[in-house]
């Protein structure tokens, strides 16, 4: 029966599927806000040859990424189509993360780049051959148009767990103050991430053996490949093209491009804006991925019930929207604030302004949840809607093909966001050094012009996107699925 597997999942059972994706939280923390500024900033690795490195190993996703898309597709084994990668990915992804962090032999430029690249190279392939096949099983799992949006809110709430854990720990108990390392010089400390790569890595095997083995039960009622076929890369391409086809895939996969050079400078400028802009000392941050973290898994699970009985993609435009307009607004008015006589902002360092950056950072992140959670579970709509048409389940494909083009314009935007860094003065290591007002002010200059500016475009890019909820149920019932 073809609805077997639908009625044998329980909620519980999506719930710690879904807990896999808290080692994409511990990524996304990883590179989005502590590997350029570590390498760049403590270690002194030059802004561009950082990002360079970020942005080469992308390129290796570009090529690993849909292969092993498809072959998890076509994989046929006693142990599924896909949690053979999973588990075999788990131990090295985690040990790429404590070696990320480990002392290096030699401050050296060619040195550390080599060692940043090939770290980073072993951390894109484990994440890889962990995450696409993983992600793959949710369309799976669940056919119900509502269902699928509570797997999603829930491996979104997870993600930001995961971030939050790695986040809080690393502001309150790594980030410490020393006799060498004082104030927001705690920043510096090399110290204090060697401790973060030891918990990522622990975070990461914890994440990822709950999601693999509370799915494991059920690989004999796994769809499988009728035949266990030879890879061929002409046929991978052929079948490729024909997911491009999908008008609704291609929708997603050039809005994830933009959303990805969005979140890759405005993720990267994070540490940056936090230390110099703000002028924070990590001690005044401990709260932020608390409370921020705890609004942004409000607004992931809020956004089952918003979505309930209404067409995601009308939803998700209303959400992304309200963010675009929202998201420049503390820092337009501090960068206003010197060259006015009124106050357009409270002074750095004052109880007011912390309050008001920790509600707006809540407020913006529990959007950006509500509108990624249904971005995914959008894509797997397509899933079906490409069924009734090739006859085939593309998971791997469509699962990653969004997901892809969000990581290697991510690395792109980090990679300009080390030109930039270049170009307006943070190159050189400042550990000890008084930074100038107007380099900073210029890199937030440049985040609230081009991130709007992005945003706008992938909301755009949803409108054509045409799986409704009527449509959905259509596909699903000529397949022969239930739910």
């Amino acid at each position: 029966m073809k609805d077997s597997i639908a009625k044998g999942v329980s909620n519980l059972t999506l719930i710690l599927y879904s807990s896999g994706s808290g080692t994409m939280g511990v990524n996304a923390i990883i590179f989005g806000t502590w590997v350029l500024f570590f390498y760049n900033q403590v270690l002194g690795l030059s802004a561009v040859l950082a990002s360079l490195a970020i942005g080469i190993s992308l390129i290796f996703d570009a090529i690993s990424d849909p292969i092993v898309g498809a072959w998890s597709d076509r994989l046929k084994s006693r142990w599924g189509r896909r949690h053979p990668f999973v588990y075999l990915s788990i131990l090295p992804l985690a040990l790429g993360f404590y070696f990320l962090f480990s002392e290096p032999k030699s401050l050296d430029q060619d040195y550390l780049f080599w060692r940043l690249l090939i770290l980073v190279l072993l951390i894109r392939i484990s994440l890889t051959f962990y995450e696409t096949p993983r992600a793959a099983l949710g369309p799976e799992l669940t056919k119900d148009y509502d269902r699928r949006n509570f797997v999603n809110a829930w491996a979104y709430a997870i993600a930001v767990f995961g971030s939050i854990i790695l986040s809080f720990a690393m502001y309150k108990f790594f980030l410490v103050e020393t006799e060498s390392f004082k104030g927001d010089m705690a920043f510096m400390n090399p110290d204090s991430y060697k401790y973060l790569g030891i918990f990522s890595a622990i975070l990461i095997i914890i994440f990822g053996l709950i999601s693999s083995l509370s799915t494991h039960r059920f690989i004999p009622e796994l769809h499988q490949p009728e035949f266990k076929t030879i890879f061929s890369l002409k046929k991978l391409l052929k079948e490729v093209l024909e997911c491009f086809s999908n008008r609704s895939w291609l929708a997603m996969l050039i809005a994830g491009g933009f959303y990805g050079l969005n979140t890759g400078i405005s993720s990267g400028l994070s540490t940056y804006t936090n230390k110099y802009f703000w002028q924070w000392t990590p001690d005044v941050l401990a709260l932020f991925p608390l409370v921020t973290g705890i609004a942004t898994i409000f607004g992931a699970i809020f956004a089952i019930t918003l979505a309930k009985g209404r067409e995601k993609r009308n939803v998700c435009i209303t959400v992304f929207s309200i963010g675009i307009l929202t998201s420049p607004i503390p820092f337009a008015l501090r960068l206003l604030d010197p060259h006015t006589d009124l106050i357009l902002f409270p002074d750095n360092g004052s109880d007011l302004i912390w309050w008001i950056l920790i509600i707006y950072t809540a407020i913006e992140d529990m959007l950006r949840a509500m509108g990624f959670v249904l971005v995914i579970s959008m894509i797997f709509d397509v899933v079906e809607d490409s069924q009734v048409k090739t006859g085939r389940r593309d998971e791997g494909i469509f699962m990653t093909g969004p997901g892809l083009i969000q990581k290697v314009l991510s690395g792109l935007g980090i990679f300009i966001l080390g030109l930039v860094l270049q170009y307006i003065g943070f190159d050189l290591q400042t550990a000890n050094q008084e930074i100038d007002k107007t380099p900073i002010d210029q890199l937030v200059l440049f985040q609230i012009t081009v991130q709007p500016i992005l945003l706008l475009a992938g909301t755009c890019c949803l409108f054509f996107y045409n799986i409704s909820r009527d449509s959905h149920r259509g596909a699903v019932n000529e397949l022969g699925y239930k739910d």
